[in-house]
């Protein structure tokens, strides 16, 4: 943001603190604005079919993210003006990525979901990787929170201790979790109708993290191997999804060759859990996603050729070959991991792995979050 439209959006922010605040209203926001989905998605679907009277508003950053949106939950655009009167006028927040110009109001109440189990070092750990800008940003971030939720032990801790917060945090389990603990026929359906695929269908889906540099060398999957081996060991007629970050979105179409049928391209498909839910194996590199996935009890595969080159940028928290999760460093090695891959993955190291990381999630946690908002809007109506 440019010295100038910060001093704008300081002026404007300081006008909009003397409105009044509006006491059912909840501003929401995902990935910087990206559409309905993750944690505060989740939350969002509780209090709609609440049947309270609130005004739901949600961040979008363009008009594809907001007819994402259901029925009752209006758009509001990520930048400018009505933004900011969202912000400044709302008794609540909910995100789950870090707020820059906005300054908090008192007698708003601001909860952070943030967005996954970390692999990879992060926040105050990672400082020394991180623009400037966006640590100072942190810090006033952290400050404004009322409260930060978590689905483990690890997670709590962190954010305790490298986050820059110190206030409470809460193990209610991770609200996007929750639909994988649902019924995924619904969701498959609704992600084979979009994709144009028939709902029996086997789903692969290939989900990278993305690179701080952007490069994509990394990404080099052999994408019909998935399918043809996959479709020997599991049976079935498959399909390789590819979902790239939204970083590195933009580089799909040259990375991958994309036919229609057994190979698509779900990088622009609205909600990461619910490919993750519709899916009958991942395929991952660095991405919180596999410890989502783990949930569903369903087939794991690390697949990371750039290892040494990763860690000297941004290090891990768990050495990459200590996950309950086989890890391939090549095609070839993928092709054999896949050989031997079972459908139905229970594996003891899994469930030592969430018991000393002290995972809580049971499906709730989406429920308990949207009592804490309603509690929260009951307080400040009393008043």
């Amino acid at each position: 943001m440019s010295k100038l439209r910060k001093l704008a959006s300081r002026c404007v922010w300081t006008a909009l603190k003397l409105a009044p605040i509006h006491k059912n209203r909840i501003v929401f926001s995902s990935m910087n604005g990206r559409g309905y989905s993750d944690s505060p998605k989740a939350i969002c679907e509780v209090l709609r079919k609440s049947g309270k009277d609130l005004d739901l508003v949600w961040l979008c950053k363009d008009e594809a993210a907001a007819k994402s949106l259901p029925e009752g939950v209006r758009a509001v655009p990520f930048t400018g003006f009505q933004r900011l009167k969202a912000l400044a006028t709302a008794a609540v927040w909910v995100d789950n990525c870090r707020k820059y110009e906005a300054v908090k109001r008192k007698g708003q109440f601001y909860l952070q979901t943030w967005h996954g189990f970390a692999l990879k070092q992060i926040e105050q750990d990672a400082a020394a990787t991180l623009e400037p800008v966006y640590v100072e940003a942190c810090k006033r971030d952290s400050a404004m929170c009322d409260l930060y939720i978590s689905g483990s032990g690890f997670m709590s801790k962190l954010y305790r201790e490298k986050f820059w917060y110190h206030g409470p945090v809460l193990n209610t389990g991770t609200p996007r979790n929750d639909v994988l603990y649902q019924d995924r026929g619904p969701i498959r359906a609704k992600v084979c109708k979009a994709l144009g695929l028939p709902e029996d269908r086997k789903l692969a889906l290939y989900a990278p993290t993305f690179r701080r540099d952007h490069n994509t060398d990394a990404y080099g999957l052999d994408a019909e191997l998935v399918r043809r081996k996959a479709a020997e060991n599991f049976k079935g007629e498959w399909t390789v999804l590819i979902r790239l970050h939204p970083n590195v979105a933009s580089k799909s179409a040259d990375l991958f060759a994309y036919d229609g049928k057994t190979v698509l391209d779900a990088t622009e498909y609205p909600d990461m859990m619910e490919l993750l839910c519709a899916a009958d194996l991942l395929i991952t590199d660095y991405s919180s996603s596999m410890f989502d996935y783990a949930l569903t009890g369903k087939p794991i595969v690390q697949f990371a050729t750039d290892i040494e080159a990763y860690r000297k940028d941004r290090d891990f928290y768990f050495p990459l070959d200590s996950l309950p999760f086989p890890l391939a460093r090549s095609n070839e090695e993928l092709e054999q991991i896949l050989t031997d891959l079972q459908p139905l993955w229970t594996s003891p190291a899994w469930a030592e792995f969430s018991r000393a990381n002290e995972f809580c999630e049971d499906g709730n946690a989406s429920v308990r979050c949207a009592a804490i908002i309603i509690q929260q809007l009951e307080k400040r109506n009393t008043k």
